[in-house]
Parts: C-alpha cells; structure tokens; sequence
C-alpha cells in the first residue's frame, strides 16, 4: 500500500503565565483539550477539534477561527494574554510521490493574523509498516 504525504490535524497551542482553567470552561464539545498542564512558570494548553468528519486544512481552520470570534470577554481576555497562540498543522510525510502541494488561502491567513496567532508546520517522517 502506498503511503502518500497528507494532512492529519490541526491542533490550537497556547502558552500564558495564567491558568487556562476560565477559557476551557467557555469550550464547548466541539474541542478536546488534549493536554492543560503547567510547567515552571507557564501553562500550556492544547487543543483538537472533536468534528473528525471534516478532515480538510481549510475547513478545520475556519472552525477553530469561529471558535475563537465567539469567545466571550472573560475568555478573550485570556486569549489575548497568551505568550504565544500557534495553529499547529500536521502533515504525515509519506513514502511514495507525488509531493503534496497544499494552500493556506489569503482569507484564512488574514484572519489567523488577526486573532494575534502564529502558524506552525510539523510534517511527520514515513514510518515503515514493518
């Protein structure tokens, strides 16, 4: 079977010097919070959408954008707080060609630079099935 290079998921990174606790209360079911730990001085937060039905780069980041748009005062506050808010994109690298060739549309990076959030790429190396 070929393994093709493809998109996996995007996942939402937050690092603060504040407790995310008040902002993962005003989450609702259409996010996982994947890890909410604190380390040092700082927390960090990550986040996965829970709509796995909608696979595609485009889609996923216009759901996160919503949920971001929609957060009330008290969780916008802590959002504009952070240290650092990443769109992290993973990518399966693959195995066989052809190169995958994808697009962040010019809409989507607008509003990723208005929401004060940095994008970030990991592409993951081709695991043998052996």
């Amino acid at each position: 079977m070929a393994a093709l290079s493809h998109f996996l998921n995007l996942d939402l990174l937050l690092k603060s010097k504040t407790d995310f606790t008040p902002l993962i209360e005003h989450l609702d079911q259409s996010v996982y919070v994947l890890h909410h730990q604190q380390h040092e001085q700082e927390f960090l937060l990550v986040l996965e959408l829970s709509d796995m039905d909608r696979k595609d780069l485009k889609s996923r980041t216009e759901n996160f954008l919503t949920i971001v748009d929609a957060l009330p005062d008290e969780a916008c506050k802590l959002w504009e707080g952070c240290i650092s808010r990443i769109f992290s994109y993973g990518f399966e690298g693959g195995c066989d060609g052809p190169a995958l060739d994808t697009t962040i549309p010019a809409d989507l990076l607008g509003r990723i630079a208005k929401v004060g959030a940095d994008i970030g790429i990991t592409v993951y190396p081709c695991r043998s099935n052996e």
